[in-house]
């Protein structure tokens, strides 16, 4: 669950540190589109911030220098995104984007909204634009991995020209694999013959998902058929 209370649009706390805009000239990171102000506690006077550029984001948590995180850095995405309930009503839906960079460094997106016109919907936003855009760069670097032979992975997933890989393990035919299935925030998948097993992970897990799916049904079509 994120610990960040995400502050309304206006206020005092939407400003530009210096250091958060020469961090930005010196990545090249574009025109400035949004801030988000986000606090662990009531008060308002430690803000940690998210800046949203039209090529990725800075992020300053309060005392510290800012971080870059181009777009074209970011190589995986995991989204979780909940909606809870009291009593049977909706009261808020949290979220959390992890944003792993090619060098290793990691960053989350990361809050809650309770309506569509919060300003922790428009941060919400921003991670799931950041996941399509990621995504839309990865597949085709992973596509052509598997064409080459390789084998690609998405946490327990793999996939491979042979077949689906689970656990690292050997290849399951893919005359023996389901479909990808998301629902209520997991996703499945369903081996038949003699692997009578169903693969399932949380989807806040699955790095990539959308390429993992897109990868796993062109797979499946291209296989040969059994009987």
């Amino acid at each position: 669950m994120p610990d960040m209370f995400i502050l309304p649009a206006e206020g005092e706390w939407r400003i530009v540190t210096p250091e958060a805009q020469a961090a930005a000239q010196r990545r090249d990171m574009g025109e400035l589109i949004d801030v988000y102000a986000l606090t662990g506690g009531i008060s308002r006077k430690k803000v940690n911030r998210t800046y949203e550029f039209s090529r990725g984001i800075v992020r300053q948590e309060h005392g510290q220098p800012p971080e870059v995180f181009h777009l074209d850095d970011m190589t995986e995405v995991t989204a979780k995104v909940t909606d809870r309930t009291y009593n049977g009503r909706y009261e808020a839906t949290y979220f959390t984007f992890t944003i792993v960079c090619a060098d290793g460094r990691s960053t989350t997106i990361s809050a809650y909204y309770k309506s569509r016109g919060d300003h922790g919907h428009r941060y919400c936003g921003l991670g799931e634009t950041i996941r399509e855009h990621v995504a839309a760069e990865q597949l085709p670097i992973a596509r052509e991995r598997i064409r080459q032979g390789r084998e690609v992975f998405f946490g327990d997933f793999g996939l491979a020209r042979e077949g689906l890989l689970w656990k690292g393990k050997k290849p399951v035919p893919w005359e023996r694999v389901g479909p990808a299935v998301v629902k209520e925030g997991w996703l499945t998948v369903k081996l038949a013959g003699g692997w009578t097993k169903t693969c399932i992970r949380e989807l806040g897990v699955v790095p990539n998902y959308a390429v993992f799916r897109t990868l796993l049904a062109e797979l499946r079509e291209s296989a040969p058929r059994v009987g």
